[in-house]
Protein backbone atom coordinates (compact mmCIF):
# COMPACT_ATOMS: atom_id res chain seq x y z
CA UNK A 1 0.00 0.00 0.00
CA UNK A 2 1.39 3.39 -1.07
CA UNK A 3 1.19 6.43 1.49
CA UNK A 4 0.23 9.82 0.43
CA UNK A 5 2.50 12.29 1.41
CA UNK A 6 1.40 15.67 1.05
CA UNK A 7 2.33 18.86 3.50
CA UNK A 8 0.24 21.97 4.73
CA UNK A 9 0.44 25.21 7.05
CA UNK A 10 -0.72 24.39 10.49
CA UNK A 11 -2.86 27.41 10.24
CA UNK A 12 -5.20 25.72 7.79
CA UNK A 13 -6.44 23.05 10.64
CA UNK A 14 -9.99 24.72 12.01
CA UNK A 15 -10.59 24.65 15.95
CA UNK A 16 -10.92 21.57 16.95
CA UNK A 17 -9.04 19.54 14.41
CA UNK A 18 -6.87 16.74 15.76
CA UNK A 19 -3.28 15.67 14.68
CA UNK A 20 -0.76 13.53 15.80
CA UNK A 21 2.58 15.46 17.33
CA UNK A 22 5.91 14.10 18.26
CA UNK A 23 6.96 14.68 21.77
CA UNK A 24 10.47 13.96 23.33
CA UNK A 25 9.62 10.44 23.99
CA UNK A 26 6.09 9.44 22.30
CA UNK A 27 3.57 10.81 19.62
CA UNK A 28 0.59 11.57 20.98
CA UNK A 29 -3.01 12.84 20.17
CA UNK A 30 -3.28 16.63 20.18
CA UNK A 31 -6.04 18.77 19.08
CA UNK A 32 -5.78 22.40 17.78
CA UNK A 33 -8.00 24.55 20.42
CA UNK A 34 -7.26 28.29 19.47
CA UNK A 35 -5.69 29.83 16.36
CA UNK A 36 -4.19 33.46 17.29
CA UNK A 37 -2.98 36.01 14.88
CA UNK A 38 0.78 34.94 15.70
CA UNK A 39 0.68 31.35 17.29
CA UNK A 40 -1.81 28.58 17.24
CA UNK A 41 -2.22 26.63 20.69
CA UNK A 42 -2.02 23.04 20.97
CA UNK A 43 -3.82 20.86 23.75
CA UNK A 44 -1.99 17.46 23.95
CA UNK A 45 -2.67 14.91 25.91
CA UNK A 46 -0.54 13.11 28.33
CA UNK A 47 -0.41 9.21 29.21
CA UNK A 48 -1.33 10.12 32.62
CA UNK A 49 -4.61 11.73 31.49
CA UNK A 50 -4.05 14.85 31.93
CA UNK A 51 -3.35 17.61 29.10
CA UNK A 52 -1.09 20.39 28.50
CA UNK A 53 -0.93 23.45 26.13
CA UNK A 54 1.82 24.04 23.73
CA UNK A 55 2.34 27.25 20.94
CA UNK A 56 3.70 26.97 17.71
CA UNK A 57 3.94 29.59 15.33
CA UNK A 58 1.28 29.78 12.33
CA UNK A 59 4.24 28.84 9.71
CA UNK A 60 4.78 25.85 11.06
CA UNK A 61 4.41 23.06 8.25
CA UNK A 62 2.47 19.64 9.22
CA UNK A 63 2.90 16.16 7.27
CA UNK A 64 -0.02 14.43 5.87
CA UNK A 65 -0.07 10.82 5.83
CA UNK A 66 -2.86 9.38 3.89
CA UNK A 67 -5.84 11.75 5.93
CA UNK A 68 -3.79 12.05 9.05
CA UNK A 69 -2.51 15.31 10.12
CA UNK A 70 1.71 15.01 11.61
CA UNK A 71 3.55 17.45 13.39
CA UNK A 72 7.03 16.89 14.65
CA UNK A 73 8.49 18.98 17.24
CA UNK A 74 11.31 16.49 17.46
CA UNK A 75 13.11 14.80 15.02
CA UNK A 76 12.65 10.82 15.23
CA UNK A 77 13.19 7.65 12.81
CA UNK A 78 10.64 5.73 13.97
CA UNK A 79 6.84 5.76 12.46
CA UNK A 80 4.17 7.12 14.70
CA UNK A 81 2.52 3.99 14.74
CA UNK A 82 5.46 2.08 16.59
CA UNK A 83 5.85 4.31 19.53
CA UNK A 84 2.32 5.74 19.95
CA UNK A 85 1.68 6.74 23.56
CA UNK A 86 -0.08 4.50 25.49
CA UNK A 87 -2.84 6.53 27.45
CA UNK A 88 -4.26 5.82 31.04
CA UNK A 89 -7.42 3.54 30.47
CA UNK A 90 -8.55 3.66 33.91
CA UNK A 91 -11.11 6.19 32.88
Amino acid sequence: MEENKTQINIRELPVGSRLIVRTKKDWRAAVVSAVLEEAIILRICSPSGRTYRKSCPIETVINLENTIPLLKFYEEEEGWRENFARYDCRW
